[in-house]
């Protein structure tokens, strides 16, 4: 039977998914870098809507230029979404978990988080921004190497486990509805989601571009570059990686620690599976991926819930209405 206090599952699985959090963010404005060059100031909004943060932007920031955005997601102490609040908030987690903590990766995340609050305005100037970012997903990389590295193979190692990949799925759908996102602001034409430089930089900022070349060599396709994120198991930020690894630790949680009340949880990535294999069959998946991508995320969110209420103490949630769910999954059958 696990001996693990409920507060602290909770602590190694949200710590996890800030790391994990972080990087993709750093990802997401690195990215931006390459989409804004010869474009106007404007072109920044899009993030915000990404993330649904148009209230808590407009209230701080108004205007979305280039520099309001990346203060805003960079070192904002406001917005809890932020890269600095996100490592800080991974270290308070860190913190409670010291006595169980490796100390490599506590005193690595100690210099990182150090390092982050050293930056200054320079280093969040669009001109450096690359840099900044790729130093912070160095920085996320080698927390999450020390944590592969080092972490004790106790009950501690599959709640880190599924907070990354429950985090990691997010952020790949998230990464998937960039062109959706950026067609509803006006960032984009319609005939953009066929755009091959798009899905190229795409691939990068999933750090799947290599990977893509090799199984298709000798061109872009869009069709194939979303369907690779999402389906291929192999690639380690796809869809269907994550729920896999998710499956095997909530099996680890039954199996090797007697948690046996992960039922619902596991039906939860079970029913996901399931609906990946339905997509999978979808030709016309492309046209419907921000459906699809809506789909994921609300299943997310519900699958969270259920990891919280299982094993971290928290409250039985409202249920979704069952018109809802059953609306969601109807119209990704339909499209």
């Amino acid at each position: 039977m696990s001996s693990l206090l409920s507060r602290h599952a909770e602590s190694i699985f949200w710590m996890a998914r800030y790391f994990e959090r972080a990087e993709s963010l750093a990802r997401i404005l690195e990215t931006q870098t390459s989409f804004q060059r010869g474009r106007d100031d404007n072109s920044w909004a899009w993030i915000v809507t990404l993330y649904s943060d148009e209230e808590a932007f407009a209230k701080d920031f108004g205007e979305p230029s280039a520099d309001n955005v990346i203060r805003f997601y960079m070192a904002h102490a406001d917005n809890p979404g932020s890269i600095q609040s996100t490592i800080r908030a991974a270290r308070e987690n860190a913190r409670a978990l010291r006595p169980m903590l490796p100390t490599d990766m506590w005193s690595g995340l100690n210099d990182f988080y150090n390092r982050l609050c050293a930056f200054g305005p320079s280093d969040f100037s669009e001109v450096r921004l690359t840099r900044t970012c790729d130093a912070i997903k160095r920085g996320c990389y080698a927390q999450l190497g020390a944590a592969e590295s080092t972490f004790y193979r106790d009950d501690t190692w599959p709640f880190f486990r599924l907070g990354q990949f429950v985090e990691r799925a997010d952020q790949t759908s998230r990464l998937l509805d960039v062109r959706s996102v950026q067609l509803q602001t006006g960032f984009a034409r319609d005939e953009g989601r066929y755009d091959f430089t798009f899905w190229t930089i795409l691939l990068r900022a999933a750090s799947a571009y290599h990977s893509y070349r090799r199984i298709h060599p000798r061109h872009i396709d869009p069709k194939e570059v979303a369907r690779f994120l999402i389906f291929d198991a192999r690639l380690p930020r796809s869809l269907s990686a994550c729920l896999f690894e998710m499956q095997a630790m909530i099996e680890v949680l039954r199996r090797n620690f007697g948690l046996r009340n992960s039922a619902a949880a596991a039906g939860k990535v079970e029913a996901m599976i399931t609906g990946l294999d339905a997509a999978m069959r979808d030709e016309r998946l492309l046209d419907s991926l921000h459906v699809f991508n809506d789909w994921i995320q609300l299943n997310l969110i519900q699958l969270t819930g259920e990891l919280g209420q299982a094993f971290f103490g928290y409250p039985a949630q409202a249920e979704t209405p069952a018109s809802q769910t059953q609306s969601q999954s109807q119209t990704m059958a339909a499209n």
